[in-house]
């Protein structure tokens, strides 16, 4: 079995420089780099998928942040909400995929230089914990709507303030590990890595592991849960005044079937999509050997692909199963088309939620 000896070559203030020898043995036989070998044989297989995610995510939520950009009236709290959750996915998409399948698939390991290693390894947890906090800030806003709709609402002043915290919390949250990122060249070995290494400090490591699985999947999950279950609760004992006819009546439950089915999907497609990366790095924070090293990097890059799923499905949960979005998007690229000689005020528009 080799062990990594790193030794100090240099230092420029942005961060250092390690050469790193490997002993006891040929690398080129050990389980890792069976690994890799294993990744390259699902290439043909996993690249496309990355691809499709990175192109349903970019330009969901592109449009997404467009129209909520160009209508006015969708300048409200719960579309900046949304609009910062598209942002935030979007900037996920553009950083995480690209570089991830470049890393996993370049033979020569990160060839992106030492500022980008550790610029890209700030962006991408900074805009997943982006994007569980505003999904969670979503829940509890819905919640005080649907339950609680007399009470004092968010301002669009509050509003700013809470999502400029959110990526302040999203970055401070990011810093231990951004800390313990080093860019290490394997000289004899011709490649490059650009990991996260916590040497002589693994209680550390594990608690900050622990408390960040925490925070940023069982905390905003049953957040998540806990809304849309009061949510549900008070549609179905909601009662509409008066007398309601039978088609009236039919109309209410279709549109609390609609409304249950929607929560049921949010909540699903959070858990379902962060749940895979969130138990992989617990069995791996416990213990590594719980892994095979064979299937590590596969199971790991598809689990990191579940996880950039969620990027696709938030578009379509927030938006685009809402009709007025839909006719909202409909009316601008309509408008677009028919500019000229058209006057902006034929192209009203209306809020998404």
């Amino acid at each position: 079995m080799e062990s990594l000896w790193p030794t100090e070559v240099n230092e420029n203030g942005t961060g250092r420089v390690f050469e790193v020898s490997l002993q006891n043995g040929s690398s080129k036989n050990s389980p890792q780099f069976e690994g890799v070998e294993l990744l390259q044989l699902f290439k043909p297989l996993i690249i496309p998928c990355y691809t499709v995610v990175a192109l349903v995510g970019v330009l969901g939520n592109y449009f997404l942040l467009y129209v909520i950009c160009r209508t006015r009236k969708m300048h409200n709290v719960t579309n900046f909400f949304i609009g910062n959750l598209a942002f935030s996915d979007m900037l996920m998409c553009a950083t995480c995929v690209p570089f991830t399948l470049a890393y996993a698939f370049n033979p020569h390991g990160w060839v992106f230089g030492r500022f980008m290693c550790y610029l890209i390894y700030l962006i991408q947890p900074v805009t997943v914990y982006v994007s569980v906090f505003t999904l969670t800030a979503i829940g509890v806003d819905r919640y005080y709507a649907t339950v609680h709709p007399l009470k004092k609402r968010l301002s669009v002043l509050s509003c700013t303030y809470l999502l400029t915290g959110i990526w302040l919390l999203s970055c401070s949250l990011v810093a231990p590990a951004v800390a313990h990122t080093y860019h290490v060249e394997f000289k004899n070995e011709g490649f490059t890595i650009c990991e996260e290494f916590w040497m002589g400090q693994e209680h550390q490591r594990l608690a900050y592991a622990y408390s960040t699985l925490f925070v940023t999947y069982v905390l905003p999950l049953s957040a998540l849960c806990i809304s849309y279950l009061c949510i549900s609760v008070k549609l179905r004992n909601c009662v509409a005044p008066g007398h309601l006819t039978e088609g009236q009546a039919e109309a209410q439950r279709m549109r609390r079937r609609k409304t249950f089915r929607l929560v049921s999907l949010v909540v699903a497609a959070f858990a379902i999509c962060w749940m895979p990366i969130s138990v992989f790095n617990v069995l791996r924070d416990i213990d590594i050997g719980l892994i095979d090293k064979r299937y590590f990097l596969l199971i790991q890059l598809l689990c990191h692909l579940c996880a950039m799923s969620s990027s696709c499905c938030n578009p379509f949960l927030y938006a685009w199963l809402h009709d007025r979005f839909r006719a909202e998007l409909r009316k601008i690229f309509t408008c677009r088309r028919r500019r000229i000689g058209i006057s902006t005020n034929n192209c009203a528009t209306g809020s998404v939620v």
